[in-house]
């Protein structure tokens, strides 16, 4: 038998088990999720909890990266706070999703030992959430197919959810749903059906935030012994504000992510200069081009026939002159 193995302190280290216990264990209330509550995303927030308080189902529509799924968690989290109810589960869309990935599925070496029964039954997380009163954020939602997003049809209608071999199942009065989306335009993305479209009575538009609060995400995002000047934090804004102006090239700009990206590397790189000691700073506008060019080209989606890279060289050039 292979001796535990030990760690730099001479301590025996933890099994992949008892590590992936100790993380389930963990409060949801406990995460530290850092967000902007201010302009749309505040409007968005009450709107949440307006349909929370109606027993309306909503969704939350908008491009790539605009901080749908950060807001919902936190939503969530606070949500959680209040009922002392840490249940919060998610699942994110795409066409490879089946109905088992929300209701659940028959473990088949247990069905073939005990038969169709609840031991050897494995939930899935829409049924989670719908048994414990949590939330359950549908990610993506119009990435699922057709065929999938039908069975969200009886739980968001009837609260209640059928189970084969087993029967009915009813949602706790608790239970919360909660979807986001990209438009549809987007490519990669399901028309939702009339039926699923119906059952969801509240629409919330989130878009890319004003200046002022995308700035504030960026530097909440950054880690503390970063320090990034108020002006090169003015140059990262305008790239990823050049992407989304250029509609003529750009099909998806870069999203807040991109900025956060962008400052940190930049953060990255002021810290060693103070760490080496560095008489002389580098220009950031020399900083700035290298770093923006590894970011942009996997952050933006050109049109077609354009090549990413000429367009990123040109915004760069144009708002950095190197």
């Amino acid at each position: 038998m292979e001796n535990p193995k030990k760690d730099n302190t001479g301590s025996k280290q933890n099994s992949f088990k008892e590590l992936l216990n100790e993380n389930l264990a963990q409060q949801y209330e406990l995460e530290d999720i850092k967000i902007v509550l201010k302009g749309q995303y505040e409007k968005a927030y009450e709107l949440l909890k307006d349909a929370e308080a109606t027993g309306l189902f909503p969704a939350l529509v908008g491009p790539p990266g605009v901080g749908k799924t950060i807001l919902c968690r936190y939503f969530a989290q606070q949500r959680a706070i209040e009922q002392k109810n840490t249940n919060f589960y998610w699942l994110t869309m795409d066409e490879s999703i089946k109905p088992s990935h929300f209701i659940g599925s028959f473990d088949p070496a247990l069905t073939l030992q005990k038969g169709f029964c609840i031991e050897a039954f494995n939930p899935g997380s829409l049924l989670k959430a719908m048994l414990t009163g949590g939330t359950f954020l549908a990610n993506e939602i119009n990435r699922a197919t057709e065929y999938s997003q039908n069975t969200l049809l009886e739980p968001l209608e009837e609260k209640s959810i059928g189970i084969s071999h087993l029967g009915r199942v009813r949602a706790r009065d608790e239970f919360f749903f909660i979807c986001a989306m990209n438009p549809e335009e987007l490519a990669g993305t399901h028309r939702l059906s009339e039926a699923l479209k119906d059952r969801i009575k509240m629409w919330i538009k989130l878009t890319y935030p004003d200046k002022a609060t995308e700035l504030e995400i960026i530097r909440v995002n950054l880690p503390e012994n970063f320090t990034v000047s108020e002006a090169e934090l003015d140059l990262v804004y305008q790239i990823v504000e050049a992407t989304r102006k250029n509609k003529i090239d750009i099909e998806i700009p870069a999203s807040i992510r991109a900025g956060i990206a962008m400052a940190k590397l930049l953060g990255r790189r002021r810290a060693l200069e103070v760490e080496n000691k560095v008489e002389e700073k580098v220009p950031v506008n020399v900083i700035l081009s290298d770093i923006a060019k590894n970011v942009l080209i996997g952050s933006i989606k050109p049109k077609p026939g354009v090549n990413v890279e000429d367009v990123i060289d040109m915004l760069i050039n144009k708002i950095l002159g190197a």
